[in-house]
Formats: C-alpha cells, sequence, structure tokens
C-alpha cells in the first residue's frame, strides 16, 4: 500500500490527510496510540487506490491488534515505531515507491519481532 501511494503520488489533500494522521500519531497518549497507529496505516492503504487492498488491511489490521493488545506498550518501542512511519510518509509524500516499501517491510519486520518475542 505504502508503495502504490508514491507510485500514484497523492493529491495536495491526500498528501495533508497522511501528514495529520501521522501527526496524530506523535504525541498520543499511550491509551490512544494503537488506534491512532492503525488509522495510520488506515490511510496509507486508502490512498494506495485499491479498495479491496483497504479492506483486506482492515481484516488483518484487526486480528493483529489483538495480537498486539496482548503485549506492552514500551515507550522505546514506540519511538522506534515513530521514526519508521515518518520515514514511510517521507517516501510516500516524495514518490519513492521502493523506499515505502521498503521501509514499510522494515516496520512490519519489527512488529512481528516483538509479536515474536512477547507471545513466544
Amino acid at each position: 500500500a505504502a508503495g502504490l501511494c508514491a507510485a500514484h503520488g497523492l493529491t495536495t489533500e491526500q498528501a495533508g490527510r497522511l501528514r495529520e494522521a501521522l501527526a496524530r500519531t506523535q504525541d498520543a497518549p499511550l491509551t490512544e496510540y494503537r488506534r491512532l497507529d492503525t488509522l495510520l496505516h488506515l490511510t496509507v492503504a486508502e490512498l494506495g487506490g485499491s479498495p479491496s487492498l483497504t479492506a483486506q488491511y482492515a481484516a488483518v489490521r484487526a486480528t493483529v491488534n489483538d495480537l498486539l493488545d496482548c503485549i506492552p506498550l514500551l515507550v522505546r518501542n514506540l519511538e522506534h515505531s515513530q521514526r519508521q512511519h515518518e520515514a514511510v510518509v517521507a517516501a510516500v509524500l516524495d514518490g519513492d515507491a521502493d523506499g515505502a516499501r521498503e521501509m514499510m517491510r522494515e516496520h512490519c519486520a519489527g512488529t512481528a519481532a516483538l509479536l515474536r518475542g512477547f507471545l513466544a
């Protein structure tokens, strides 16, 4: 989805929407972080322009959130995640599809590692 966003380019309004979703996650209280993180990722999926991808993402994210709710929100991990979010958004806004895909892969790999570590 991040690669699609970057490859298609965003209108000024869409870019503003993406920036706003990112900004909401930056100072989110821990009690709101997961919801706002989900909205950021969902915004990326929606802006990719594929309704079927967006629907699939939403379904998968619901399951992932159930898993993520089993582990603590650690500030250090959230700070790292936020830097990755910023890099993904920057790549999307720059039209760097390869960079956006790579950063999102890295971000997802980090989440997978956390889940393996806490749920194993």
